[in-house]
C-alpha cells in the first residue's frame, strides 16, 4: 500500500494537497468532510489542547463524526506575526517538505512496520500561490496515561532499587523501539522520553511494580523530522543512527548510557564519540560555537 497525494478544491473555491492513509474506512465521506471544511467547527478553545508544541502549530481533540474514534487534529500556520525572514524560511522549508505530512508519511511507515505509533488517517492542505497557507494531520488519539518523561519524574518518589530496575526496564524498552525503526530503514528524528506515551495496567502508581512496566505498552509520537534512511551502507549508516540519540535521556541515564542500551555489545568508544559530534551540533559548526557566545 502507497501513500499518494492528490489536487482538491475546497467548496469555497480554495486549493490544496490530500491524502489519506490506505486502510481507513468511509474514505468518499471523508473526502467530502475536507471538501466542505467540516474540520473547522473543532479548531476552537472547547476542543484545544494545551500542550508542549511548535509557536505555529494547534493541536484539538474530538470524537470524530464519521469514524466514530477519537482523533487529534494537528494544525500548522505560519503566521503573519513571524517576522518576516522567519516568514520566508517557514514558506521556503514547507514549500520542499510539509513536517505535516512528513509525521502522516513517517507514521504509516512505522505502523506498515509494526512499530506501536499513532494510527495516521489524513492529511491536507490550504494553499495561496503555491505557498503552503494552513497543513493538517488528522490522526487517532492514543489512550496513555503519561509520557514517559512524565512517568520518569515520578520513579524518582520510589526507592532506589525500584528506580533502579524501571528504568533499566524503560531504558531497554524505548531503545529496542529506536533500534527497530532504524532496522526497517527508517529514523524518527527526536526520540527523546517526551515523545513517548505509556499505558500501564496498574494505574495506582504508588503501588506500581516492574511487572507492570514489563507488560506496559509504548508508544512513540511526533514525527516532524521522519526521514527515510538512504542506503549508504551499515556502518555509514549507523553513523547517522546516531544522531537520534543527542537528546535521549532518561532518569540518571545520560546520552550515551542510552546508547549503550541501544548497540548493546557492539557500543564502542568510537561510537561514544560519534555521539559527541552529534551532541555537540554535527555539521551545523555555528552551534560549536554557542557554549563559547554564552560565556562571552
Amino acid at each position: 500500500m502507497k501513500v499518494k497525494k492528490q489536487a482538491i478544491r475546497f467548496s469555497d473555491d480554495s486549493k490544496g494537497v490530500y491524502a489519506l492513509s490506505p486502510d481507513i474506512t468511509h474514505t468518499n465521506e471523508l473526502v467530502n468532510w475536507i471538501t466542505h471544511k467540516d474540520f473547522n467547527i473543532y479548531e476552537n478553545q472547547d476542543y484545544r489542547l494545551e500542550c508542549h508544541t511548535r509557536k505555529r502549530n494547534k493541536l484539538y481533540s474530538f470524537q470524530h463524526p464519521l469514524l466514530n474514534t477519537e482523533v487529534i487534529l494537528k494544525v500548522s500556520r505560519i503566521s503573519d506575526q513571524h517576522k518576516l525572514l522567519r516568514r520566508l524560511n517557514l514558506h521556503l522549508s514547507t514549500f520542499f517538505s510539509d513536517y505535516n505530512y512528513r509525521a502522516f508519511l513517517g507514521a504509516f511507515l512505522l505502523k506498515t512496520n509494526g512499530i506501536s505509533c499513532a494510527i495516521p488517517i489524513a492529511y491536507w492542505t490550504e494553499t495561496d500561490n503555491f505557498l503552503i497557507k494552513k497543513s493538517y494531520y488528522l490522526y487517532e488519539k492514543i489512550h496513555a496515561e503519561y509520557s514517559i518523561h512524565s512517568l520518569s519524574q515520578q520513579l524518582f518518589t520510589l526507592n532506589q532499587a525500584s528506580q533502579s530496575r524501571m528504568f533499566s526496564q524503560l531504558a531497554e524498552k524505548i531503545t529496542t523501539i529506536i533500534r527497530n525503526i532504524h532496522d526497517a530503514g527508517f529514523r524518527q528524528g527526536d526520540p527523546h522520553p517526551g515523545n513517548f506515551l505509556i499505558s500501564i495496567p496498574n494505574q495506582d502508581f504508588k503501588s506500581i511494580t516492574s511487572e507492570d512496566i514489563e507488560q506496559a505498552k509504548i508508544f512513540i509520537i511526533d514525527f516532524d523530522k521522519f526521514s527515510i534512511a538512504m542506503p549508504l551502507g551499515k556502518i555509514l549508516k549507523r553513523f547517522f543512527d546516531i544522531r537520534c540519540f543527542r537528546r535521549c535521556t532518561l532518569g540518571n541515564y545520560d546520552q550515551h548510557a542510552m546508547l549503550k542500551f541501544y548497540l548493546q555489545n557492539k557500543y564502542s568508544k568510537t561510537w561514544g564519540l560519534v555521539l559527541r559530534f552529534w551532541m555537540r551540533g554535527g555539521f551545523n559548526i555555528s552551534k560549536w560555537f554557542k557554549p563559547l557566545k554564552r560565556r562571552l
